[in-house]
């Protein structure tokens, strides 16, 4: 199990752009912090960190292998918070190219929309977008794979220690709220330790990312150096066009999830017909990616009905047609299964 290197290696993605990969993958460099984690705890063995360590900075690791990896480093450790103390081991560096691009621009203006270019050179599954509202921003974090929690958390906090290291006077007073999809854990005394004390942090939200004051976007680097970001930018660039590009079949099962669910196409048999591939291939190629077909319904119900609960004034018997349940009970239940509140109880509450 833990022969990481090799298990890695043997599910590799490949890196010519002739043979495209069949799965999304992350860059060795986001494994280096569970490495340095991982070295420092008792129960786990020397050659698990050892293995992480030895890996080529450049290397693209499989997504799904490298979430059974995870899983197995938390049932090792007992630490269902490893995502957010491996963030914490993050240095200045680890990610490369990307993260010197973004700190040499000149605000963070700059910064955020360099790191929504070039994100894909650390990270193919993740796609950042920056919705202005006026005078709050909402950075959203959208990856095509299902996550787990510990990876979630670990992106998200990855994000925010990045930043912190290289926009020094920026997140200090960034006033904000921190948004996660997964549900409220039990202990949430390192979240709210992890980030600062003006942080607001939800669970269960429709996404996950920041929502933060405009104005914190007009603030200057202290590390911008015009000429020095032109220079890594345009290496980034190279980087970019080199890389793989992953496959985005996940990505078309949720679009079709989402468009069937209303007139009740979204079952797998119409799914894996609208898609031109077996019930099977269907399966095994989510499975690939690191999900499953009941996996991707779930969450895509989940957080249309929040977002709908939440944000609209639908019926609660049309949202429960619009997501395809064939009885509004079934839909209540399951809302209530999501959140810990029915729908009334949700909208009440976001309405205030």
């Amino acid at each position: 199990m833990w022969k990481i290197r090799q298990r890695l290696r043997d599910d590799g993605c490949p890196v010519t752009d002739s043979s495209p990969p069949s799965q999304h993958c992350y860059s060795a460099r986001l494994l280096r912090p569970f490495g340095r984690l991982l070295g420092e705890h008792p129960d786990v063995p020397d050659e698990v960190a050892a293995s992480i360590d030895a890996l080529d900075p450049d290397e693209r690791v499989p997504i799904a292998a490298t979430h059974e990896l995870l899983a197995g480093a938390i049932a090792l450790t007992g630490d269902p918070d490893l995502g957010l103390r491996a963030a914490q081991k993050i240095e200045v560096g680890d990610f490369s190219a990307l993260e010197y691009a973004a700190s040499t621009a000149r605000d963070a203006r700059g910064a955020m929309e360099t790191i929504v270019r070039y994100m894909h050179l650390i990270n193919d599954a993740l796609t950042i977008t920056i919705a202005d509202e006026g005078e709050t921003c909402l950075a959203t974090l959208d990856s095509a794979v299902v996550l787990p929690r510990a990876a979630e958390a670990y992106e998200v906090a990855a994000f925010f220690e990045a930043f912190r290291h290289r926009a020094r006077g920026v997140v200090e007073d960034f006033e904000h709220e921190v948004l996660f999809t997964h549900p409220e854990p039990e202990d949430t005394r390192l979240y709210h330790e992890f980030f600062n004390e003006r942080a607001t942090i939800r669970f269960d939200q429709p996404v996950c990312g920041w929502r933060f004051r405009t104005a914190i976007l007009d603030r200057e680097l202290e590390d911008a150096d015009p000429h020095l970001h032109a220079l890594v930018s345009k290496h980034a660039e190279m980087l970019l066009a080199d890389l793989p590009r992953a496959a985005s079949f996940t990505s078309r099962v949720r679009e079709r999830i989402t468009a069937g669910l209303a007139d009740g196409s979204a079952g797998i048999a119409q799914t894996a017909a609208a898609l031109h591939v077996s019930q099977r291939t269907l399966g095994r190629r989510l499975e690939e990616e690191g999900t499953s077909f009941k996996e991707l319904t779930e969450e895509i119900r989940r957080r249309l009905a929040i977002r709908y609960a939440g944000q609209t004034d639908l019926a609660f018997s049309e949202i429960a047609f619009l997501l395809g349940f064939s009885q509004t009970s079934a839909f209540h239940r399951a809302f209530k299964r999501w959140t810990g509140q029915t729908p009334r109880e949700y909208r009440s509450a976001h309405r205030g």
